[in-house]
């Protein structure tokens, strides 16, 4: 439970079906979408160039992470399979 002089008392509480979590926006979560790619980590990946090539901004870094359970960005394991949403859906559904 969140104390009423928590710094996380302002935070929105939601509730899935894995438990409750803290944040201000939901988790990205479901199937693959038919216009999703994917990404086969190599060595010398780094999530933000990925958002770069893949979503034309690399600051759009947290949305892979998302998609993807990234909870340490820094370390990319060679071989992971990422999946990565289009540029469209991104800009018409998650940055809204």
């Amino acid at each position: 439970m969140i104390g009423r002089r928590s710094r996380y008392a302002a935070s929105i509480l939601y509730t899935s079906g894995e438990g409750d979590f803290l944040g201000t926006r939901l988790p990205t979560a479901g199937k693959p979408r038919h216009d999703d790619r994917f990404h086969t980590v190599i060595e010398g990946d780094r999530v933000d160039l990925l958002a770069h090539r893949y979503l034309g901004q690399a600051d759009l870094w947290w949305i892979i992470c998302g998609y993807n359970d990234i909870f340490f960005p820094l370390e990319l394991t060679p071989g992971t399979i990422l999946r990565i949403p289009s540029a469209e859906h991104v800009s018409m559904r998650l940055l809204d």
